[in-house]
């Protein structure tokens, strides 16, 4: 399969055509688990969960994150049309991007998604769920009100 990681959303489409291809080399050179192993070690040492990593353990961890990602089912992207809505920088090479689509079936849906970018190249890691705060659904006026 031909295809460039040059943004945000060419990695994106290329991912999504490579799970409709079920071509999983492929969409494994749209991930990167180093990037994913280093994206995990920052958000533990930012809430205190210990001191950065070393690059023994970055590597261990990203071989489980990998293995992890074969051994799971691969998502179905068959006739799903999406786009990149934003690109927020996070931190170093992290960035948060919004995607939003449709799929098959017209329902629409958005996520957002750490990517990472290095020397040109851009690679889908994980969900931001995986890292950001859960949001409660109140409504805006809801900080008036005592819980």
């Amino acid at each position: 399969m031909e295809f460039e990681l040059s943004s945000p959303q060419k990695a994106l489409h290329a991912l999504e055509q490579a799970y409709r291809d079920k071509d999983m080399d492929s969409a494994l050179r749209c991930r990167d688990f180093r990037h994913e192993a280093e994206l995990m070690a920052l958000h533990m040492t930012w809430e205190g969960a210990g001191e950065a990593f070393d690059e023994t353990t970055l590597s261990q961890l990203a071989e489980v994150l990998e293995a992890k990602w074969k051994q799971a089912t691969p998502p179905d992207f068959d006739g799903v049309i999406s786009r990149v809505a934003a690109v927020e920088h996070h931190a170093g090479k992290f960035h948060i991007v919004t995607e939003a689509g449709r799929r098959a079936d017209g329902a629409t849906y958005s996520q957002r998604i750490f990517m990472s970018e290095q020397d040109g190249r851009w690679a889908v890691l994980c969900p931001s769920s995986f890292y950001e705060a859960k949001r409660s659904n109140r409504p805006w006026w809801a900080f008036w009100r005592k819980p």
